[in-house]
């Protein structure tokens, strides 16, 4: 696999993840359980999903950056 590919997968599955948890608890918290939450939580994550992965995609590698600049100093 192209080291492109390898960094969009290893984006777009924590963000699927991030996004889905993150989508169901806030729904569940904030409106609770009935026969609308399904439909309820799913556009919550189509909107939350767009975003977690453009996170990762632009934010990650900084953080990742600072990260490693901070075990550095503390080792």
């Amino acid at each position: 696999m192209t080291r492109i590919k390898t960094h969009l997968l290893g984006t777009l599955l924590p963000s699927i993840v991030m996004a889905c948890t993150m989508s169901l608890v806030i729904c569940a918290i904030n409106t609770g359980f009935d026969a609308e939450f399904l439909h309820r939580w799913l556009r919550s994550f189509v909107i939350a999903w767009p975003i977690a992965f453009s996170l990762n995609l632009l934010v990650m590698p900084k953080v990742r950056s600072i990260n490693a600049k901070l075990f550095k100093l503390a080792a």
